[in-house]
């Protein structure tokens, strides 16, 4: 995902990929008649479901080459963060978590789907649209922010995944080649899963939507031991996705952070494989219990689209609970 996002609750420790640097105008603003990204959550389920919410924040100091970040919507309060529903007359609000306004919780009807509208506003004599960073995750009641810290507990025993989106970082008044400038998603299984989602950029047809790569730009992630090679899914444990550093600084097990129930174990030699029958070292737990994280064998876990590009919607998806 891109380096503007991070989560200040414990909820998601994925890998933070760079957007992709592109030399471009000194502002990065919507192009005529261009577009921005908006973004879909649709319940698919046949039962209600809280769609929890984190929105991702700017980073403490400017990275290299980048001078002015922009507008990036930081907080669920602010009026650029328009959201309607599918469902007559019902108006979206997200019940904030207290003492913040970066986290909140609504919730969804069965099959309702609710659509970020993307707004534009005046950047000096051109016009942008805020940048913004959704990190989705479902829970059945509304416990999403009780115990969620990004292990295994009563209230969330195989923790929790996430649906993420960076959109409109390319068109939000940004100055300088080395700021935030590529749509970004995946699903971040790292820390769980306890729901099935599915992130999309194509359009009705199957096909990628503009710029987004046609190898990723379908997603869907599978209960926890099946993670490993989806497009466009951080499996658990796989912080940095493939690799011999796959699982460098995976969130559990720790002595403070227990594993998914469901996570996968080694073999008794404590030696695990990947898909394509890559041999690695396991996860040593605490009382030597042996895990494999689910590493792929590619670097495909996220879906970058070109830079600068813009428009379409990005389609995410809460099928239902994984167990």
């Amino acid at each position: 995902m891109n380096p503007y996002r991070t989560l200040l609750l414990n909820l998601g420790s994925t890998a933070l990929l760079l957007a992709s640097v592109t030399a471009f105008a000194d502002q990065n603003a919507l192009p005529s008649g261009g577009s921005p990204t908006s973004v879909s959550i649709t319940n698919s389920s046949n039962a209600p479901v809280y769609a929890n919410i984190v929105l991702g924040q700017p980073p403490a100091t400017l990275p290299p080459n980048c001078s002015n970040l922009g507008t990036q919507i930081q907080s669920l309060t602010d009026s650029n963060l328009v959201f309607t529903s599918s469902v007559a007359g019902k108006t979206v609000s997200f019940t904030l978590v207290p003492g913040v306004n970066d986290k909140g919780s609504y919730q969804m009807a069965a099959g309702e789907t609710i659509t970020y509208t993307p707004q534009t506003i005046s950047c000096g004599s051109a016009s942008c649209s805020p940048a913004v960073t959704f990190n989705y995750f479902f829970t059945p009641t509304d416990v999403g922010f009780k115990d969620n810290n990004g292990c295994s507990n009563s209230t969330f025993p195989n923790a929790t995944n996430l649906a993420e989106a960076s959109i409109n970082f390319g068109v939000n008044g940004s100055v300088g080649a080395g700021c935030a400038n590529a749509d970004d998603t995946d699903i971040s299984a790292v820390n769980g899963v306890n729901s099935i989602l599915q992130v999309s950029t194509q359009d009705a047809g199957g096909n990628p939507q503009t710029g987004w790569p046609a190898s990723t730009s379908l997603a869907k992630n599978a209960v926890l031991g099946k993670n490993a090679n989806l497009p466009g899914v951080f499996g658990w444990a796989a912080t940095n996705c493939s690799g011999n550093l796959a699982n460098s600084g995976y969130p559990n097990p720790t002595k403070a952070c227990a594993a998914p129930k469901m996570a996968p174990r080694a073999s008794k030699k404590h030696t695990c494989t990947t898909p394509n029958g890559t041999q690695y070292k396991a996860i040593i737990g605490p009382k030597k219990t042996y895990y494999c994280d689910e590493r792929s064998d590619a670097g495909t876990c996220n879906n970058q689209r070109q830079a600068y590009v813009t428009g379409g919607t990005v389609q995410i998806l809460y099928i239902g609970p994984a167990y």
